[in-house]
């Protein structure tokens, strides 16, 4: 809850900061949509491999031109397994027979670029390419048993992704739904992983802040 309180506070801060210049234009966007996120590599092989459908995303943009975008987008992951009751050897060399429980809270902060290049055209579907880079705040917990194990910490990320729009209207061609994927990075190398990488798949809404 610390980390979503974060990143709404955040959001918050830029949209009172850009209200004003929405005041008098569209050209600021704001996204909010559904995430599903399934871990990769190192994250998958070594802590959970389970889906996640427990997330969300968010951004708000300046649009630069009818084909380029600039912003701020951040959300939240839960991604948790319970696996079955097993031997394991613990920092001590003791040696515990319990049930283990993984838990990670992801919340991305980027700075996002978005390039549309059918963004000037009347085309009822408008394909987007995005990257972002910023830094994951990431919550880690571990029960083996009724012991427990927490890490809080920031790590580089970065994300590519691609998708498409779908205007609600010719007169505004760049508000709309949005449906996308993306690949995330994240440069974790804490409690035995390598990497928390990730692919996502989101749907949402695009509108006008006024």
């Amino acid at each position: 809850m610390k980390r979503l309180a974060i990143v709404v506070s955040v959001l918050s801060a830029i949209l009172f900061t850009s209200n004003s210049f929405a005041q008098s234009n569209n050209k600021w966007k704001m996204q909010l949509g559904y995430n599903v996120s399934a871990p990769l590599g190192s994250f998958k092989n070594d802590y959970i491999s389970n889906t996640s459908f427990r997330g969300g995303v968010g951004e708000i943009s300046y649009t630069v031109n009818p084909k380029v975008s600039v912003g701020l987008a951040s959300g939240y992951q839960d991604y948790y397994q319970k696996y079955g009751r097993a031997v394991y050897h613990t920092q001590g060399n003791e040696v515990v027979s319990a049930v283990i429980s993984n838990s990670m809270r992801v919340v991305p902060v980027l700075l996002k670029g978005t390039f549309s290049p059918m963004g000037n055209s009347s085309s009822f579907i408008k394909p987007y390419l995005s990257a972002g880079a910023g830094i994951n705040l990431v919550d880690y917990k571990q029960y083996l048993g009724e012991f427990p194990t927490s890490d809080a910490s920031g790590v580089f990320a970065a994300q590519a992704g691609l998708g498409v729009l779908v205007p609600f209207s010719k007169n505004n061609a760049e508000t709309g739904f949005k449906l996308g994927g993306t690949y995330n990075y994240a440069a974790y190398k804490k409690n035995g992983l390598s990497n928390l990488n990730s692919v996502g798949l989101n749907a949402g809404v695009v509108f006008n802040l006024k």
